[in-house]
């Protein structure tokens, strides 16, 4: 599923806009999106695991529409490993995590989802942080009680629009990408509409990276220049996709020489 996004962006790919692929062998359901405003030296990272809701019929039952989960959320690669959602969370500074949820058009257009806030769509986000906290209450009430919280229904107050990363609102300043402040921004907005938290919730990875006083991590130190290259590109010291929305480009060595199709 991540490969069908970073294929409809490849449409895209040049100056601004680069997309890197791992070895076919390292691929999987996680993805990388950087936002770098060279100009201003701003760096925004997301990484962002994408689960899908299960099928509406499984053997000979068929689901109730509201009994639609995204089983996968509590996978676990072997035994011995810890939950996935637990590594996700805890990606390296400066990485932001969210999760990316796919959603049947057929559930998008049911009456049951068709009202009420927010909106569900094929492609909705969460902050990370809010699905784990869900998955470890999951996990301590069992195996006593059966807790639904890997429901669409359960989960969907958590959830907000892909058009708060790719179509932030505010000043593009001209720029063809979101700029990272704008994105910032808008995940602000998002991770503010929901107040069901604990305070310990105040120090997790969002408010670390964004900060309310609109700084980023990476402010304090110099981003890394990604190398001149063709817009589209194998690199093997990639672990998983990685799509780098360029703005704020400059005259200067700061910028990247990106080719397209061989120009």
């Amino acid at each position: 599923m991540t490969d069908l996004l970073t294929g409809s962006l490849a449409a895209f790919a040049g100056a601004n806009l680069v997309i890197g692929y791992p070895d076919e062998a390292n691929t999987g359901g996680d993805l990388d999106l950087r936002f770098w405003n060279i100009a201003k030296g701003e760096d925004l990272r997301l990484r962002i695991q994408a689960k899908r809701l299960n099928a509406e019929r499984s053997m000979k039952r068929i689901r109730k529409v509201e009994h639609r989960s995204y089983q996968e959320l509590l996978h676990k690669p072997n035994k011995v490993s810890p939950y996935q959602f637990r590594t996700l969370l805890s990606a390296p500074l400066p990485f932001l995590t969210l999760y990316m949820f796919y959603n049947h058009q057929s559930v998008v257009n049911h009456s049951h989802f068709r009202s009420g806030k927010p909106t569900v769509s094929g492609i909705n986000l969460a902050f990370a942080a809010d699905i784990a906290a869900e998955l470890e209450r999951k996990l301590a009430e069992a195996p006593t009680k059966r807790l639904h919280h890997l429901r669409l229904n359960h989960l969907r107050k958590h959830m907000f629009s892909l058009n708060a990363i790719l179509c932030p609102l505010g000043d593009w300043e001209g720029e063809e990408v979101p700029p990272p402040r704008l994105v910032a921004e808008s995940l602000r907005q998002q991770y503010a509409r929901y107040d069901d938290r604990t305070k310990a919730d105040a120090v997790n990875s969002m408010i670390r990276i964004l900060g309310t006083d609109g700084q980023f991590l990476l402010d304090r130190a110099e981003p890394v220049r990604i190398p001149d290259g063709p817009a589209i590109r194998w690199d093997p010291q990639l672990d998983r996709p990685e799509v780098v929305f360029i703005s704020g480009r400059t005259d200067d060595e700061r910028s990247p020489k990106i080719t397209v199709d061989g120009l």
